[in-house]
């Protein structure tokens, strides 16, 4: 692919903004090495005619799909030690719910009664092995997309407040009993969609239309799903996609010249997400002591 910054290759339009040909990029760079680093981005968001496939290292991503693996083995191996469940239970059996709300989930007249950590802890937990497969395949997508755009500590704040917002919304829409990261899934499908829909204009021509085209589908889909399948907590995924949405609107990213936000502002972000994962940590473990 030829190197859409090289300034020795023939005249093209700007990578971002568009303009005369032959024009540099409407963002100034402050150096030949911030410059550098915007072209290296744009490489990856276009590499090889798919969506951000050159990300690299995408640690925070599998990082947290390990996290919700390792959370759902934990609860399997609690079946297995009383007995409740063989090996292969400890990854597909469904979780009761007893031991669900003892773990964290979304349980309302606990959260009634004080306990509203569990908006938090509840994202982590899943039902059976189906469902920790779906969100996990997921996540694991739409995380290494997500982790490309915004970079790790923005991603770790979508993931967290887009779950909150999922788990807000079907607890206040008079759901009793909810579990699972799919509130955050989906605000990791809308996230993109407005980024591409927001610098559509900044961004290589036609990269914001193929994100909503590559996207929307399966924000339609999973929502008629969630419409049909009576068990499925819709409010969540609703609550979670429009957290994404509103948060794209917000935030900085690593890829539009200009965009990138604060230092201070992604490191206040990142703190912020894992205040509230540590809360929901010690109101799960006060539950066990």
């Amino acid at each position: 692919m030829a190197d859409p910054l090289n300034p020795t290759g023939p005249p093209a339009q700007p990578p971002f903004r568009r303009g005369p040909p032959g024009g540099l990029p409407s963002a100034p760079y402050p150096s030949p090495a911030h410059r550098e680093a915007h072209r290296r981005r744009l490489v990856q968001a276009t590499s090889g005619g798919r969506l951000f496939a050159g990300m690299q290292r995408p640690w925070l991503t599998w990082s947290l799909v390990g996290l919700l693996v390792a959370i759902h083995l934990l609860l399997g191996l609690r079946l297995l030690l009383t007995d409740r469940v063989g090996i292969v239970g400890v990854v597909t059996a469904p979780r009761p719910d007893a031991l669900l709300i003892r773990a964290g989930a979304m349980y309302a007249p606990r959260i009634d009664h004080g306990e509203v950590w569990r908006l938090v802890s509840c994202i982590f937990l899943h039902g059976d092995g189906v469902h920790i497969l779906f969100n996990g395949v997921a996540l694991a997508g739409l995380g290494r997309l997500n982790e490309a755009i915004y970079g790790r500590r923005r991603l770790l704040f979508l993931f967290v407040a887009a779950g909150l917002a999922g788990s807000t919304l079907s607890y206040l829409g008079g759901h009793r009993l909810s579990i699972g990261a799919s509130g955050a899934v989906f605000g990791l499908m809308g996230a993109p969609i407005v980024f591409g829909w927001r610098h559509r204009d900044e961004l290589p021509p036609g990269l914001g239309d193929r994100l909503r085209r590559a996207l929307m589908p399966w924000v339609v889909l999973n929502l008629f799903i969630g419409v049909v399948v009576p068990f499925i907590d819709n409010l969540a995924h609703v609550g979670g996609l429009l957290g994404g949405c509103l948060l794209a609107l917000l935030i900085g990213n690593r890829v539009v010249p200009g965009r990138e936000g604060s230092e201070l502002g992604r490191s206040v972000l990142a703190a912020l997400a894992l205040v509230l994962i540590g809360a929901a940590a010690a109101g799960v473990a006060g539950q066990w002591l």
